[in-house]
């Protein structure tokens, strides 16, 4: 009966390996992104929890921040224990490989399932912004679907690459003629794909916002956020380019040791959740920086901030008869009377220039992006104690006509 292997191949204490510079700049990045991503996850669930939003987006999300935490240790060990970062003539010899190769499939196991979450979070959280599109809604369920198929794949896959399972890690089982091993175009293929979703998942807001009646500094703020998506679509790709150099190119004589671009896996996974987080950080800034976050300006000018009461509009003074537009009104007339509080008027819609809780979401019925109203006031000059009509002209899609409120006029 053959020895069996270890579960974990032994190998020497990692804090008593010297750590040379470009490996100390590899170990700063593994950690640096991994807190950015912890830190960023932690606010949006601070933020989630004080507006009460809580929803499927955010389990999603910290199921890919469990993972990322989970991949850090193993991944730090297979770079310390690979000698990253030092130069061939330092490593020290003979290099057993082994152990980092059994720290490196541990990471890969972690990894693999990141993207995936923080895809399905950010496909899940647009569905609360697609509105009643049904093109847009079909297509993202879609999506989700073929992501959540790709995620469970390529987990297997990496799972199962090679049988028996200690192959991944022991060269010598590796080479023994009953082990069966995936060909490397695997790893090529899976890159690819996750690619194109991510370049279809960053596609899908522009879909969503590009037909919206909002204003322009608006929609380039929000889709600048997710434009940050770019930016893991760009590493993929210098990682894909990577690989497809360690798989079918001849090795260009460069140092192997001397290069810690194998971070941008690290960097990758932790730049994804990251930008999904960013998103639902919106009502902090509005509530810790309301000056710069807070305000906006109506169609007429008026800058309102959050919480605040829209200003009192009138018509012209006592005797005046006549149909006169709230745009050419004034806070009070002359004589003080006549004033209209907007936000107290029964049945009236409601014109805010912040949304209630802050979230992201109400960006699609709050901040004058879906709803335009024009409020005309009527006087009757023939009695001091008369009425004021006053109508709102509704101009939002699926609304339509002339809405009139009566208001008690008095004079003393």
């Amino acid at each position: 009966m053959g020895m069996l292997l270890p579960r974990r191949p032994p190998h020497p204490n990692v804090l008593d390996i010297p750590t040379p510079p470009l490996q100390q700049a590899g170990v700063f990045v593994i950690f640096f992104f991994t807190a950015l991503a912890f830190v960023t996850y932690l606010l949006r669930v601070y933020s989630r929890l004080k507006t009460k939003m809580w929803g499927l987006d955010d389990y999603l999300v910290t199921c890919g921040m469990v993972f990322s935490l989970m991949m850090v240790g193993p991944f730090y060990m297979y770079f310390k224990l690979f000698y990253f970062g030092w130069k061939l003539e330092d490593v020290p010899q003979p290099h057993d490989m082994t152990p980092a190769n059994w720290w490196f499939f541990l990471a890969q196991l972690f990894y693999n399932p990141i993207l995936a979450f923080v895809k399905a979070s950010v496909l899940v959280f647009m569905l609360r912004l697609a509105g009643p599109k049904p093109a847009v809604r079909w297509t993202i369920h879609s999506l989700n679907i073929f992501n959540a198929l790709q995620g469970v794949a390529i987990f297997l896959v990496a799972l199962l690459q090679c049988l028996p399972i200690e192959a991944n890690w022991d060269a010598n089982v590796k080479m023994d003629p009953n082990t069966k091993c995936i060909d490397n175009s695997f790893h090529v293929i899976a890159s690819c794909l996750t690619l194109l979703t991510d370049i279809l998942v960053v596609a899908i807001p522009f879909w969503i916002f590009l037909g919206l009646k909002m204003k322009q500094g608006a929609k380039i703020a929000v889709l600048g956020i997710f434009l940050l998506g770019i930016v893991v679509f760009i590493i993929g790709c210098v990682r894909l380019n990577g690989l497809i150099k360690l798989f079918y190119l001849p090795p260009d004589g460069k140092d192997p040791y001397h290069d810690i671009t194998v971070t941008l896996s690290v960097v990758e996974a932790n730049v994804a959740i990251t930008t999904a987080c960013a998103p639902a950080l919106r009502p902090l800034f509005v509530m810790w920086l309301p000056k710069i976050f807070g305000n906006s300006t109506n169609r007429y000018g008026n800058k309102y901030t959050a919480g605040s009461k829209l200003p009192y509009y009138t018509g012209p003074s006592k005797g005046t008869a006549g149909l006169t537009s709230a745009a050419h009104g004034t806070r009070t007339d002359r004589n003080g009377d006549a004033a209209i509080n907007l936000r107290s008027m029964n049945g009236h819609k409601e014109v805010r220039s912040e949304s209630p809780t802050g979230s992201e979401e109400e960006i699609m019925t709050y901040n004058g992006i879906m709803r335009t109203t024009d409020v005309r006031v009527q006087y009757d000059a023939e009695s001091t104690l008369g009425h004021s009509r006053v109508s709102i002209d509704s101009l939002s899609k699926g609304d339509s006509g002339t809405k009139e409120v009566v208001v008690e006029k008095r004079t003393l």
